[in-house]
């Protein structure tokens, strides 16, 4: 008897996830006290040490990274999640001999205390190391991909807000506090989060046996599996660039705010909640974006973004009451850009570059280069810093200091990055012009707001309503719910979904989609297809509108004939021909002469005319004359002049006629010229019967063999029928 192979269900990972998010809450909360943003760089500026210094420090734990190449064997046989989180609560241990630090101090000075804080963090780092090497395939493992960009962005909502919260709170204690003793209030808070942080991870499932792990052997042999595998490689070269780009940048702001803009402490780790807010407000766009569109035009359209961060500090005015809330703004933007890289990045590991049956050894080597170049971030910038110091130089209304290198730094790095992106091996064929065209095209805000609506709609009114106004934003960011509607239970949802996807731009998913319709067992449906598809105005529909014209459904052979009349296809020509002469129905002949007429083939002249004198109702001989109208010349003309004949026949006919009588023919021929002018005086007056006798009089007496061939046509057969 076999013993069934225990599984972990996406619906049992779904039920624990909001513990991995209040874990993650908390962690955020010890993250900003303890050890990075703002306070930290403000903590180690209070115990006098120079950049330098401080970029060594802040490289440390990223360089950390560099064990868990050496340790990963050993956390896939302890247990991913026990590895995760017996070392996290280690590291909190080590992070609580930081509130000695003011003791130590006092003691031994600012020289020694560099190595305290240095010894602290090392072994901080290495704790943090080790659990990460845990973390990361076992957050691979409990968090489906299937929801990962949904899960991503409300783990970041909720994580946001709490950074808002304690950031606003840290900004009142270190704006009303002094010394070193504000720092370690708020390094006791975050060792405390930190616990609590560490209980909530436990609640989460673990990995099943063996799930994740691997022999030593095999191990090494994964590791040098994933440094063979180009798309890998590449990819880590792309997080590469960008990380020593926001890195290097990012770690430094505070100090650039406090010592070259001229804002006050407290207010540097306030600007934190700008960035913050950046991040709340569009975590859940990108997380749905990267979800849809896949991760490589997300990571490019933010890494553009983030390239406006550098120039926006670079032109911040300094030391004036404007400083402050500009300088929010460049942490509004911040936040929405750092957090759809960190989105974008992190979906294309875990779904596009990391295969899961090797995610502890690809996550290993992931973690070991985030690592360096993470470290060699905050490093360089220290050092480019403390070699630059003495520049100071005002060009214009723009102060060149030792920030000016770095930026230059950062926007080159990002560059690179982006260039790389392309590169990148990808599912999805969604490139970063067609995704950046989805926000420059129709009224994306509008789509979006549709888009809501839709999936939150239950009634079929709602539907058709929310159907009906996603084509009025003639936004593609709506395209997957119009072709979703299409399969929609209600046939009113998806007649209306037709013939929005006809005013939407042309796109080869919609293109598609209405093709299957066309092709479809529904011959109305079909038919709505056909005309969206002429309304579209996408070539690439004439192949299957052509097979159309032969459909045993004559009103589709109808709507098929007029959509490709609006898709100038005149290889179809011959067929809308016979079609015309074999259509039984006086009705549907009308469209295919529409479409001749359309079209400008003057040899269906004749036809068309035929067709006009045996139709008895207006406004089919209204659309017969339109045709007629297109074949022989300006159809501007037939058109502005019918809408007046709708106000007053008698009027519009006599100015039409008095606008013939400057021809240089009629200057000529006078006789005809007398004839004319009596046909247009007597029309004047209203009467149309003796009117249109003096015209049929003066239209007997003009030689057709002065006119064009076609119109020499036309007028012997009006001439005739009048």
């Amino acid at each position: 008897m076999t013993t069934a192979t225990p599984t972990l269900t996406d619906t049992e990972k779904i039920k624990r996830l909001p513990w991995l998010i209040t874990g993650n809450v908390f962690n955020i909360l010890f993250v900003l006290l303890t050890f990075e943003g703002s306070v930290f760089v403000l903590y180690l500026d209070s115990l006098g040490l120079d950049t330098a210094q401080i970029g060594v420090l802040l490289s440390i734990i990223p360089f950390a990274n560099l064990v868990a190449p050496l340790v990963t064997p050993l956390t896939s046989r302890f247990g991913l999640k026990r590895s995760f989180v017996t070392f996290w609560g280690v590291r909190k241990l080590v992070m609580s001999l930081m509130l000695l630090t003011p003791a130590f101090l006092g003691r031994f000075g600012s020289g020694r205390a560099f190595y305290w804080v240095a010894a602290i963090l090392l072994f901080f780092s290495l704790a943090r190391s080790i659990a990460e090497t845990g973390g990361f395939p076992w957050r691979k493992i409990v968090v489906p991909d299937a929801i990962r960009g949904k899960y991503t962005a409300l783990n970041s909502m909720s994580t946001t807000v709490a950074s808002i919260v304690i950031v606003a709170g840290a900004g009142y204690v270190i704006d009303n506090g002094s010394g070193l003793n504000r720092f370690m209030i708020l390094i006791g808070i975050g060792i405390a989060a930190g616990i609590l942080s560490v209980i909530s991870y436990a609640q989460v499932p673990a990995e099943l046996p063996g799930q994740g792990r691997s022999a030593r052997q095999g191990h090494l042999a994964s590791m040098r599996a994933a440094l063979s595998d180009r798309n890998f490689v590449l990819f880590l070269l792309v997080l590469g660039l960008g990380t020593l780009g926001t890195s290097s940048l990012i770690s430094f702001i505070p100090l650039y705010m406090k010592s070259q803009i001229g804002i006050s402490e407290g207010v540097v780790v306030i600007l934190s909640i700008g960035t913050y807010l950046g991040a709340l407000l569009t975590s859940y766009l990108w997380g749905w974006t990267v979800d849809r569109y896949s991760s490589r035009p997300v990571m490019q359209t933010s890494l553009f973004m983030m390239m406006l961060l550098p120039v926006g500090l670079f032109i911040l005015p300094r030391g004036n009451a404007a400083s402050a809330p500009l300088a929010m703004v460049v942490a509004f933007v911040q936040g929405v850009s750092t957090l759809a890289w960190q989105i974008s990045w992190a979906h294309y590991l875990y779904v596009g570059a990391m295969p899961e049956e090797k995610s502890t050894a690809y996550s290993a080597v992931y973690y070991a280069w985030a690592g360096i170049v993470g470290g060699t971030g905050p490093l360089l910038a220290g050092q480019i810093l403390n070699m630059t110091a003495g520049l100071s130089r005002q060009i214009g209304p723009f102060r060149l200091d030792n920030y000016t290198p770095l930026f230059a730094f950062a926007i080159t790095m990002m560059l690179l990055s982006s260039y790389l992106v392309t590169r990148l091996r990808s599912n999805q064929p969604t490139s970063f012009r067609q995704f950046a065209g989805m926000f420059l095209t129709g009224s994306p805000v509008r789509a979006l707001g549709y888009i809501i609506r839709y999936n939150l709609t239950s009634s079929e009114m709602a539907r058709v309503m929310v159907t009906e106004r996603m084509g009025d934003s003639a936004n593609p960011l709506s395209n997957v719910e119009l072709i979703a509607s299409l399969e929609d239970p209600s046939f009113i949802v998806r007649y209306e979904a037709i013939h929005s996807i006809g005013r939407m731009p042309a796109n080869d998913e919609l293109l598609e989609a209405l093709i299957k319709v066309l092709d479809g067992y529904d011959s109305e449906l079909s038919s709505a297809a056909a005309r969206a598809l002429g309304r579209l105005g996408d070539p690439r529909s004439i192949p299957a509108l052509r097979q159309a014209l032969h459909s045993e459904h004559r009103l589709l052979a109808a709507n098929a004939a007029r959509a490709l009349s609006f898709l100038n296809a005149a290889e179809a020509v011959p067929e809308l021909r016979a079609k015309l002469a074999s259509e039984p129905s006086k009705r549907l002949q009308i469209a295919y002469a529409a479409a001749l007429g359309k079209l400008g083939d003057e040899e269906s002249v004749d036809a068309i005319f035929d067709l006009f004198m045996a139709s008895k109702k207006h406004l089919r001989r209204v659309e017969l004359g339109l045709a007629l109208a297109r074949i022989s010349g300006d159809e501007r003309f037939y058109l502005q002049h019918w809408r007046g004949l709708q106000i007053d026949e008698g009027t519009t006919s006599a100015q039409v006629l008095t606008g013939l009588l400057r021809s240089p023919l009629l200057v000529e021929h006078p006789e005809w010229r007398e004839l004319l002018n009596e046909a247009a005086a007597t029309l004047a007056t209203g009467d149309l019967a003796t009117g249109v006798t003096s015209l049929a009089d003066f239209m007997a007496e003009i030689s057709p063999s002065e006119s064009p061939t076609l119109i020499n046509q036309l007028f012997s057969q009006v001439a005739a029928a009048l």
